[in-house]
């Protein structure tokens, strides 16, 4: 039934009583106040609402955005793994050498959704490049859409302007692509894209590896020192505050590793709190022993060699994540 036949047969029903003389849109005369008045327009145009309102609510589910280790992640499997780790080891040296990131996700489609809108989303999920650098790279691929996107950040938009992206897409990325030789084609899109950034002139990526290795050691090995200096120095006294040291020492460590998640830290401050309390514990009771005048007690103890190894869990993982880079809906797309 057309929108139009349901709007008749309601305006039909609706009306008690039909007026006798009654221009087209206007309403019955004053006699007929008891009757409902709609005009038939009205009608058809609710109708026609109502109708077509269930397909307005119909929306294209987004296509997810794949979770990500490292840099490149081919959800289709059209890449050798050779050509990944090759890939992955030359992102990871630029990352190293610039602090830029390049991440490369292959996707068997977007959906309902434009590659540029996709590209978006991506984007903002994995926040590919430094923050406040904004040094980012997403080379995006939908295989089954037979698209291609370059998505670039804030802080390379100078240096990667769309024009270059494009460029890259219609002469290295397509022609490939087109053979079906997809690794070559995203190769030689990255090693571009890899000299053009290391012809940026973009800050100095931060160390953070090197020194946060060499404060760990600092710190662990400090309080290593003094963890087992303020665990053994009671021994003297007694037994049994050896062992409240060490308790309160080790409820320490383990108050500060979990609010902090710092185990060098943890180490650092159960050493110092170790060390304060068995000396000064040793201290008093020795001096309150010396009052009584008793028989001194040789006590000694062995320390055997105990070379204190300890597991720095320090580990250079080699886990890719993006560093908080922003991104605005630069960069090109294109088709093969």
């Amino acid at each position: 039934m057309s929108p139009r036949s349901v709007a008749r047969h309601l305006g039909a029903t609706l009306f008690l009583s039909k007026p006798a003389t009654a221009a087209p849109g206007e309403c019955p005369a004053q006699s007929n106040r008891a009757a409902l008045c709609i005009p038939q327009t009205v009608l058809n145009m609710l109708v026609t609402v109502c109708l077509g309102f269930p397909a307005l609510q119909i929306q294209a589910q987004e296509v997810p955005i794949p979770e990500i280790n490292q840099p490149v992640t081919d959800t289709v499997g059209i890449l050798e793994q050779s050509t990944v780790d090759k890939l992955n080891d030359q992102i990871l040296k630029l990352e190293k050498d610039k602090g830029s990131q390049i991440a490369v996700i292959i996707v068997p489609t977007t959906g309902e959704e434009s590659i540029e809108e996709y590209g978006i989303r991506a984007g903002e999920k994995l926040k590919i490049g430094r923050k406040d650098v904004d040094d980012g790279v997403i080379l995006i691929v939908a295989q089954q859409d037979r698209k291609v996107r370059i998505e670039v950040g804030y802080g390379l938009e100078g240096a990667i302007p769309d024009a270059v992206a494009n460029r890259i897409i219609q002469d290295r990325i397509v022609p490939a692509f087109r053979a079906g030789n997809y690794g070559t084609g995203i190769e030689d899109a990255v090693n571009t894209l890899d000299k053009i950034i290391r012809g940026e002139v973009l800050p100095e990526p931060v160390q953070q590896s090197e020194d946060e290795f060499v404060l760990f050691s600092v710190f662990s090995l400090i309080g290593s020192i003094f963890l087992l200096v303020g665990s053994l120095i009671p021994l003297i006294a007694g037994r049994w505050l050896s062992i409240v040291t060490f308790i309160m020492a080790a409820l320490v460590g383990l108050f500060v590793y979990f609010m902090t998640d710092m185990f060098a830290l943890a180490l650092f401050l159960s050493g110092i709190v170790a060390f304060f309390i068995g000396i000064f514990g040793t201290i008093m009771i020795a001096a309150k022993g010396s009052g009584g005048g008793a028989s001194s007690s040789s006590s000694s103890y062995s320390s055997s060699s105990s070379s204190s190894s300890f597991s720095s869990g320090f580990s250079s993982s080699s886990s890719f994540s993006g560093g908080g880079g922003s991104f605005g809906g630069g960069g090109a797309s294109g088709s093969w």
